[in-house]
């Protein structure tokens, strides 16, 4: 079945992102002490194979992935760069310059992080649509040993918004990939706030 995104749906998921995505900002500005910048939603139907491209970026960002399902199902997955992500994971931690922090701290404040960014944005976004969506705690992810099931999606919705913390120089993006079924109760639920 061949998914038509319109202008209209792209203008409410957009709208309904700037708030959920602020939020989240909010709150991982809150978390941290520090300004952080949200870029304006991209949204796209994406194949499987410009999917897998999203997937290709280990050398530079930690992967979180969280699963979601109930009305909408599919995937969350948040990259975290690396470098900016062990900076604030340090001051998170409150780890003195020239100490190293361990492994375990370092994982645990991914998947804070994580869970802010992606679990808020989503959760907002299915809140606001009044659709009822469960979403698991976020796991960390090695696209290259442990891939998505990409295979079962024929198109997925991504919406790509950046999160932005300039006095760590840390970055972040999070992708939502709604699966084909998913995919088509969201739109036919935004389809009625068009009516």
């Amino acid at each position: 079945m061949k998914i038509t995104l319109t202008e209209d749906h792209e203008d409410f998921l957009k709208e309904f992102l700037n708030i959920s995505m602020g939020k989240a900002a909010n709150k991982l500005a809150e978390l941290v002490g520090l300004h952080v910048t949200l870029s304006i939603p991209q949204i796209m139907l994406a194949s499987p194979q410009e999917l897998s491209r999203q997937m290709n970026y280990e050398s530079t960002f930690h992967y979180t992935q969280q699963s979601f399902f109930g009305e909408l199902c599919g995937e969350v997955i948040t990259l975290l760069n690396k470098d900016g992500g062990e900076l604030l994971a340090r001051d998170m931690c409150s780890v003195s310059e020239g100490d190293s922090i361990n492994e375990s701290e370092l994982k645990d404040c991914i998947l804070d992080v994580s869970n802010i960014l992606s679990g808020a944005s989503l959760k907002g976004l299915c809140q606001q649509i009044e659709m009822n969506t469960r979403i698991q705690p976020p796991v960390i992810m090695q696209p290259s040993q442990t891939p998505l099931p990409l295979d079962r999606w024929e198109q997925s919705l991504v919406l790509q918004v950046s999160f932005l913390i300039e006095a760590v120089k840390f970055e972040s993006e999070t992708i939502i990939c709604f699966a084909d079924n998913g995919l088509v109760e969201l739109l036919e639920r935004l389809d009625s706030y068009l009516e």
